[in-house]
């Protein structure tokens, strides 16, 4: 196989053609528009149960808002603040949040992820034969998988600030090297949006995807989804006018915003894959 840099332009520029005209195609910007939809629902049944978990094992707050601070490379930092000030209401709230919590995450969630597997499905030429109640079974464990991570996360983070105090009894050591809760917090962060768009690239469409195949469109989504993150940040440091959306619209604007780009980078990164495989298939 010859690799030379011409080749390598050449094949990397029909690459984009060919994922921007199977995006276009098949209407990744109306099935990302539904997927944010039924995404945003999801949003605040998931702080009740957040907050039903930090309050029953004992988490404190503070421990679940550095996990916030340190998801900021991943996430917009507007969108972090408005769920921390949600999480910090909602904690003293009665546990029985928890049940409406779940029951609401499910159903939005299945709702969410049943849109993406039609659009996964649709760049990848596939046809849906499971069940409907086989679909929702794996919305439901990829929820309980992205939930589970979420709360070890922050076990993780309060676990390695113990670590911490530790070190720090021990002259300047600590001095040498960067906080083990930072370095955790940051590599688990990234890791965790990796392997998330590589969980749902792999066993979202109706035929389960080799690793290999997936990991185009999972580098895609961390690239891009980390680039509009910084034009968040950007954005919100910059210019004073934000201050001025920051209410109440300002919380539906970002909501709505974060949701849209998840769920079109995510579908961009699926219509990437697709576009590798038909590439390789033509050789």
């Amino acid at each position: 196989m010859n690799t030379s840099p011409r080749n390598w332009f050449v094949y990397s520029k029909r690459l984009v053609a060919t994922t921007y005209k199977a995006a276009k195609k098949h209407d990744c910007t109306d099935a990302a528009a539904a997927m944010a939809f039924d995404f945003v629902f999801a949003v605040f049944p998931a702080l009740f149960i957040l907050s039903a978990f930090i309050g029953a094992f004992g988490i404190a707050p503070e421990d679940f808002s550095r996990l916030l601070d340190d998801l900021g490379i991943v996430m917009p930092l507007a969108f972090i603040e408005i769920v921390e000030d949600n999480i910090k209401h909602l904690v003293d709230s009665s546990q029985s949040l928890l049940f409406i919590g779940i029951v609401g995450v499910i159903w939005s969630a299945s709702a969410s992820m049943s849109t993406t597997m039609t659009a996964l499905n649709r760049a990848l030429g596939l046809k849906e034969m499971r069940s409907f109640i086989e679909r929702r079974i794996l919305s439901f464990c990829l929820v309980l998988v992205f939930g589970t991570s979420l709360f070890f996360l922050t076990n993780l983070m309060v676990f390695s600030e113990q670590i911490d105090g530790l070190l720090r009894q021990n002259g300047n050591f600590t001095h040498e090297i960067p906080s083990l809760a930072m370095v955790l917090g940051k590599v688990a962060a990234v890791s965790g949006t990796l392997m998330g768009a590589a969980l749902i690239y792999r066993y979202v469409p109706a035929e389960k995807q080799y690793w290999s195949a997936i990991a185009p469109g999972s580098l895609l989504f961390f690239v891009l989804w980390t680039g509009v993150v910084a034009f968040f940040q950007f954005y919100v440091q910059s210019f004073s006018y934000y201050s001025l959306v920051s209410g109440v619209f300002g919380v539906v604007i970002v909501i709505l915003l974060s949701a849209y780009i998840v769920a079109f980078t995510l579908l961009l990164g699926g219509e990437l894959n697709a576009a590798v495989l038909r590439l390789r298939s033509t050789k």
